[in-house]
């Protein structure tokens, strides 16, 4: 019965996941403190040489955690804005 239960609900998580765009997050973890911060504040890296597991971006509340990030992985730091328009111009 548990493993049931848990079969449902990560059915519907991925249907959940399938229906839902980068564009319509609104709490991500922040790779420095791994709290929940709001989206659309955060600092995105991108096309550093270090993936996370689940992803190929880090997000941080504060910019200047990101930066440091990027001095030691590369990468750029980019704002939500600008990581919404090139996850949709990758989808083209």
């Amino acid at each position: 019965m548990f493993l049931l239960a848990i079969s449902l609900i990560a059915s519907e998580k991925e249907v959940q996941k399938t229906q839902n765009t980068k564009q319509e997050l609104n709490y991500i973890i922040d790779a420095k403190n791994y709290g929940l911060i709001d989206a659309k504040n955060a600092f995105f890296v991108i096309n550093s040489h270090k993936y996370g597991t689940m992803q190929e971006y880090f997000a941080f509340a504060e910019e200047k955690d990101a930066k440091e990030y990027v001095e030691k992985y590369g990468g750029s730091v980019v704002d939500y804005e600008t990581y919404i328009k090139l996850d949709e111009n990758s989808t083209k």
